[in-house]
């Protein structure tokens, strides 16, 4: 356990330290060194801070993102509550099968791109220090530092950015693997920071995803993600794609949490929002497609 800000900043120096090869300035491009155990530094003196809660802050000018506090504590909230559990082990056995088929004696990089408050890759962390043989560097960015703020509330060894999914601040061929976790995508960028070799894994809802909820909110209910599948396999060269599909029982306690994260419910006026509270959904759909893509 950290017992403080600055023993979580050390752990932080210390992991920034050993990687400082895989970063690159997002203004320049140059390379970047960690000096003074608290910025990293390009050669044209482009500097960035390490914050005293242990995160980089590395967009290249401010943020016009618009994601507030509450909803990344409730996803937080959902999360913990086991919500995304099945697809974490999912995760998990694909990492380490990647691992394994590799023989990354020298560990395996993992970026979750787009990872919001970091429960995802938490999880994921978690459930990697328990599998044999295998050794993991993660790193989480997201370009909402609201989100990696709190990202840093826990005790892993990951390393925490807030960055532009656009420009993101890493080396070519840095990744072994990207997470894409229900999350905008920018192929371009994964294509030239994933090593020859590596994988890309997108996970997007699938038809039946939130349908209790969306049942009760549209009269038409036909989502599709057809569309998110086939731009993902014009861009990566898809190697497989499966799908998980499994339900969630909610209470009064974890379905207003849901209601606060999802997208679909953003804009909805507070009567329909209360009206949805009201009916208390007894379980929920979870319906996940995980598209796996290589370089071409």
């Amino acid at each position: 356990m950290y017992h403080n800000k600055e023993t979580k900043k050390s752990r932080a120096q210390i992991n920034i330290k050993n990687n400082q090869n895989k970063f690159k300035c997002p203004i320049c491009s140059g390379a970047m060194t960690l000096k003074n155990e608290c910025n990293l530094i390009c050669k044209k003196n482009h500097s960035f801070d390490l914050s005293r809660k242990g995160y980089l802050n590395l967009l290249a000018s401010g943020s016009s993102a618009k994601y507030e506090k509450e909803l990344f504590e409730a996803r937080k909230q959902v999360c913990s509550f086991g919500f995304f559990d099945p697809l974490i082990k999912h995760l998990g056995e694909r990492i380490s099968g990647y691992s394994n088929d590799n023989s990354a004696k020298n560990g395996i990089s993992v970026l979750d791109a787009g990872c919001g408050e970091g429960s995802h890759l938490r999880s994921l962390a978690e459930l990697l220090q328990h599998v044999p043989d295998i050794n993991s560097t993660l790193f989480g960015v997201d370009i909402a530092k609201e989100g990696i703020k709190l990202a840093t509330s826990g005790d892993t060894d990951i390393i925490w950015s807030v960055a532009d999914l656009a420009r993101l601040p890493f080396q070519r061929d840095s990744f072994d693997v990207i997470l894409n976790i229900l999350s905008p995508a920018n192929y371009h960028e994964f294509e030239r920071i994933l090593s020859d070799d590596g994988i890309l894994i997108k996970v997007i809802p699938g038809k039946s995803y939130l349908r209790e909820l969306r049942n009760l909110m549209f009269e038409e209910n036909d989502y599709s993600s057809d569309r998110v599948a086939d731009y993902f396999s014009n861009k990566f060269q898809q190697i497989s794609s499966q799908n998980i599909e499994y339900q969630v029982q909610l209470d009064e306690v974890i379905l207003p949490q849901l209601l606060k994260m999802t997208p679909l419910t953003w804009s909805l006026k507070p009567e329909m929002q209360t009206e949805i509270h009201l009916t208390q959904i007894p379980s929920i759909t979870v319906d996940l497609t995980i598209l796996t893509g290589v370089k071409r």
